[in-house]
């Protein structure tokens, strides 16, 4: 993904037992149903050296981003120069 100057290979995940655990904490914590964000399974396996990976906090972030002509979405495998900077597959 690239937002802006921002590049991360970024993995979407299903984990199992997500929704049974943020239903749980919001019992324990005495809060309504869907207090705790329900963010989007994701790993962020790589980032540029010194950069910072692109946060995806809820879905409608990352259905947002998705649309956004600044972002990318690019299937590897991929290439990285002498830096470390991601060059794309």
């Amino acid at each position: 993904m690239r937002q802006g100057e921002r590049r991360a290979l970024i993995e979407l995940a299903s984990v199992a037992g997500q929704e049974e655990f943020c239903a749980r904490l919001e019992a324990e914590l005495g809060l309504p149903a869907g207090a705790v964000p329900r963010m989007p399974g994701h790993v962020t396996l790589f980032t540029e050296p010194g950069g910072r990976g692109i946060a995806l906090y809820t879905k409608a972030e990352l259905d947002s981003l998705s649309g956004d002509a600044e972002l990318t979405l690019t299937p590897g495998p991929w290439r990285l120069d002498e830096t470390g900077a991601i060059l794309g597959p």
